[in-house]
């Protein structure tokens, strides 16, 4: 089974050993990648203890572990990174987490900050966050809605006094 990173390896050869903790992530953008993956998993554990020490008391476990069973996960995919190399202290991962929930898909665009523990172990610090609702394409085939006609978002409006504006 390909881990659901996207970085087209195995499970147990890519995030795998990390959620099991026979393994530390040595990069903040590995890091990174394995809590994508334990959200797909809905290993919310795993995405708790990975958390700074600093951050963990407001981190509520019930909405995550919610928001994680209602949605299909579809991909993730790396923007950037800074730093966070094995030798760095701190780093920064930019990447856009895609999903379906009530049936709209999203993309979930963030710019994270990790550091490194007394320990040695990368942690997530901050997100600055981003939710974009992508609607899908007209196909050549679809029929156009009309100014007069009922809005096909389902309001009840006519189309030129809701969504066709």
């Amino acid at each position: 089974m390909s881990c659901p990173c996207g970085s087209d390896l195995p499970l147990d050869r890519c995030c795998g050993p990390y959620l099991s903790g026979d393994a530390p992530p040595q990069t903040a953008e590995a890091l990174m990648r394995s809590r994508y993956t334990a959200y797909t998993r809905g290993d919310i554990g795993y995405i708790a203890a990975t958390l700074a020490a600093d951050k963990r008391a407001a981190f509520d476990a019930a909405a995550a572990r919610q928001w994680a069973s209602r949605a299909t996960w579809l991909g993730l995919r790396i923007v950037s990174t800074a730093r966070g190399q094995i030798d760095d202290s701190d780093g920064v991962v930019s990447f856009v987490a895609s999903y379906r929930e009530a049936g709209k898909t999203i993309e979930h665009h963030e710019v994270s900050q990790f550091r490194r523990d007394d320990d040695g172990a990368w942690r997530f610090v901050a997100g600055d966050t981003r939710a974009v609702v992508v609607e899908p394409k007209r196909t050549a085939g679809a029929a156009k809605v009309g100014r007069n006609d009922p809005c096909p978002c389902g309001s009840g409006k006519k189309s030129k006094f809701c969504c066709g504006r």
